[in-house]
């Protein structure tokens, strides 16, 4: 983790109900720049390589599809689990997501995504 401070940074995220594991990384590189883990059982590399890799199809789709505004966020559902990756800024370089992985029985989607939202508008500012 290369910001020590996580714990505020990302305090506001481990309040959504439902919430497991929250990180900041690098979209290009897949790097963890700060993470808070409410459950173990995660693997923290694993999620945010995905995220990375994740990422770029969206990229790539967006560009061929010239899509002038690219993505606002991205969900990818598990039985068990949400994944929600969103843009932090809506500069693209450098391209910082947060990932935020959600217990599906205990999250209510709409709030969550609201307050994810919330927490990158006032990220960026």
């Amino acid at each position: 983790m290369i910001l020590p401070e996580a714990d505020t940074m990302l305090a506001a995220v481990t309040e959504i109900d439902g919430f497991v594991l929250a990180c900041l990384m690098d979209a290009s590189t897949g790097m963890v720049l700060a993470s808070l883990q409410g459950q173990d059982g995660f693997s923290l590399p694993a999620a945010a390589a995905g995220v990375a890799d994740i990422a770029n199809v969206v990229s790539l789709l967006a560009a061929r599809l010239a899509v002038e505004d690219g993505p606002e966020d991205v969900m990818v559902t598990f039985r068990d689990h949400f994944y929600l990756i969103r843009p932090v800024r809506p500069d693209p370089e450098p391209q910082i997501l947060l990932l935020v992985i959600l217990d599906r029985r205990r999250t209510n989607l709409a709030i969550a995504r609201r307050e994810i939202r919330d927490f990158c508008a006032g990220f960026a500012s």
